[in-house]
């Protein structure tokens, strides 16, 4: 799971099956969510960065890069319904027969070890069993019909989107940093791992908003602090935007969601069109 609700491991390992309850994968999440830790926001190490290609680009490449297509003009118009399909994708991912998520081990991740191993045969007992509750069993009762398969589909899509959206959010809206490791190439200075962390992710809302998502809200808290239950960073928040203020790091608030929304929705829409390559701005080459 992303937050840690108790001390003792044990209760936050069963938290964390809920990832196969709404048909993802426990372990499946783990690969992929701590290298998009280490790697946020980079465009050939974060699998979250490049998860959606071909189809649509999160990563803001160069206008003549082999990664852009035609399409990618319209994402601004099709991205947030394309994340309806995110249940399907999941549901669907034969990864689950080897826990070896394909982004993460794509940049090197070496995930076959004994544990993996040992937990395959209970990640797809997990997602037989959800395919059996949630696809099988309504058309056993209800009938193979169109109004079966709309229901199971509207399901899927409401999930999909409350998720996905709100992922989105998090790392995809206007002047984040699309190019953290910037200064090393430029300088040899290390990467400040914290001011990356920060600056690649935005925060909305306050205690409502977290006790409704779960703590997705405070993505730069959650970030800066992986392991901390999300039920503190309401509270740690307003000291960790007094001290990015004073050390001139750049941290992304919105106090409404839709605010975020928005900032995202134009994002999108810039990758698509290039319209952030200029002489003076160029996210992917260093020139920021």
């Amino acid at each position: 799971s992303s937050a840690v609700p108790s001390r003792r491991p044990w209760i936050n390992d069963i938290f964390g099956f809920g990832a196969d309850m709404i048909g993802g994968a426990k372990w499946l999440w783990m690969e992929q969510h701590w290298t998009h830790h280490a790697y946020t926001n980079h465009a050939a190490k974060d699998p979250d960065s490049f998860s959606a290609e071909p189809i649509m680009n999160f990563n803001d490449y160069p206008p003549n890069h082999s990664k852009r297509r035609f399409w990618h003009k319209f994402q601004g118009l099709y991205f947030l319904p394309l994340l309806s399909f995110y249940w399907l994708s999941s549901v669907f991912n034969p990864q689950v027969l080897d826990l070896q998520q394909r982004g993460a081990q794509s940049i090197g991740m070496n995930m076959e070890n004994a544990f993996i191993v040992k937990r395959r045969k209970y990640a797809v007992a997990l997602r037989l069993l959800y395919i059996y509750l949630n696809i099988v069993a309504p058309i056993l009762i209800k009938g193979f019909n169109l109004v079966t398969i709309a229901q199971i589909m509207t399901m899927g899509f409401a999930e999909s989107l409350t998720l996905a959206s709100l992922f989105a959010l998090s790392h995809n809206f206007e002047n984040s940093d699309r190019d953290p490791t910037d200064s090393f190439r430029k300088t040899g200075k290390p990467v400040c791992w914290f001011k990356s962390q920060v600056e690649t992710s935005s925060t909305y809302g306050g205690w409502l908003s977290g006790a409704l998502t779960g703590g997705l809200n405070f993505q730069v808290e959650h970030h800066l602090f992986p392991r901390m239950s999300s039920a503190y960073y309401p509270y740690i928040a307003p000291k960790v935007r007094e001290i990015c203020k004073k050390h001139g790091v750049r941290y992304a608030y919105y106090p409404w969601i839709w605010q975020n929304f928005i900032s995202t929705f134009k994002y999108m829409h810039s990758v698509g069109v290039g319209a952030n390559w200029t002489d003076e701005l160029q996210p992917l080459s260093g020139k920021n």
